[in-house]
């Protein structure tokens, strides 16, 4: 099983749909994602109302435009060479969120993977993880499965990069 609850028909399509309504969710819930931003980060919360939040949930929206146009193609080259996209997925991406800009960080990571339909290990940072948990329970909301967000230290999170 994917990242996504859908059937294999129409994937891409439905890919989109799905993360259009949750951008809509986050659009609707703008009040307590904003003031979760503001708690967590000491951010202004009229800011993460009016910017960093709306952008965040633009940046969804505008990937999820992009999730039914990735097409391989055989592609012309000149001299004795063949060119070619191979179509297939890359495995599973690691997303590390910075604390000064969690929710649109959030967004700029995991929605180009989502769009490709990548399965991802997200760690947000240990100073402001509230806003990425509650996008954790958006996602479910709307069948995006979430198995588990990583709450390691530092240390644990560099050493595993760096093995």
């Amino acid at each position: 099983m994917g990242v996504f609850n859908i059937n294999i028909d129409s994937v891409e399509q439905e890919r989109a749909k799905i993360m259009m309504k949750w951008a809509d969710l986050i659009d609707e819930n703008i009040e307590e994602v904003a003031a979760l931003d503001s708690v967590d980060g000491g951010k202004l919360y009229f800011f993460n109302k009016f910017a960093e939040i709306p952008s965040a949930a633009n940046a969804l929206r505008y990937y999820a435009g992009a999730a039914d146009k990735i097409h391989g193609q055989v592609l012309k080259v000149n001299g004795n060479f063949h060119a070619y996209t191979l179509m297939e997925p890359i495995g599973v991406v690691g997303h590390i969120i910075p604390w000064n800009a969690p929710s649109h960080s959030f967004f700029i990571k995991v929605s180009p993977s989502l769009a490709a339909g990548c399965t991802m290990v997200l760690k947000p940072a240990e100073q402001t993880p509230l806003s990425a948990l509650f996008y954790a329970h958006l996602a479910k909301l709307v069948r995006i499965n979430i198995l588990s967000f990583l709450r390691l230290s530092k240390f644990v999170i560099s050493r595993i990069i760096l093995i």
